[in-house]
């Protein structure tokens, strides 16, 4: 994503797209770094916005929808905040970052597909798409996602963030089900009830009470 920044900072035009064969300096959330070889899709987006920065994070669920879109195998399901998962293990996910004006930012969607091996000492399951019978070349998965995004980008811009919650919801590993979330100092524990307005994760413990979480992990039961 440090080419892709450099771009944006330098004008790049919307749209403009970075592709790595290997990354010898991936990064996740909260930094998290690693090394990617070769055989995986590893691609930055870059998009110019003129909206307030604080909206933009819904592209996250726009990237996720059309990751799904796009690997189309039957037992794809999105996680929160940025996984593609297939059977319950982790098979891509996705960061942003952002900057530029407040009112007029450009916002990175950096994603990593683990399309021909995963890593095998992940802190979660995971898999890869040759390991799940998906049947495409690289390239075709790389336009069709770059395809999907336009998609849910342009129903973002006409119909706003419900449509895409609802989209992203309807997809969702699971919703309903007790889950855990661990913060930075606590974990919550409690069902997957839905997202807020802004896509925040709202959770219902034992007690009752409703957590709304902006960011955290999530561990299924």
């Amino acid at each position: 994503m440090d080419i892709a920044r450099d771009l944006a900072d330098h004008d790049a035009p919307d749209r403009t797209v970075v592709r790595a064969d290997i990354q010898t300096g991936g990064r996740g959330r909260y930094g998290r770094q690693w090394v990617s070889e070769a055989g995986n899709l590893y691609m930055t987006l870059l998009l110019r916005e003129d909206r307030p920065l604080a909206d933009c994070a819904q592209l996250s669920f726009a990237a996720a929808l059309a990751l799904y879109d796009a690997i189309g195998l039957p037992d794809v399901a999105l996680k929160w905040p940025n996984d593609v998962l297939i059977g319950g293990k982790k098979t891509a996910g996705i960061l942003l970052e952002a900057g530029g004006p407040a009112t007029a930012p450009w916002i990175l969607i950096g994603m990593g597909v683990n399309v021909a091996h995963h890593p095998p000492d992940a802190p979660y399951p995971a898999t890869h798409l040759a390991q799940e019978a998906y049947a495409h070349e690289i390239d075709t998965l790389c336009r069709s996602v770059l395809e999907g995004i336009d998609r849910w980008r342009g129903i973002w811009h006409k119909q706003g963030a419900p449509s895409i919650h609802a989209a992203w919801l309807d997809k969702a590993h699971g919703r309903g089900q007790d889950i855990r979330v661990r913060l930075s100092s606590k974990e919550i524990v409690g069902r997957f009830e839905t997202l807020d307005a802004d896509g925040a994760l709202v959770v219902l413990d034992k007690a009752g009470t409703r957590h709304r979480i902006s960011a955290g992990d999530v561990f299924f039961a």
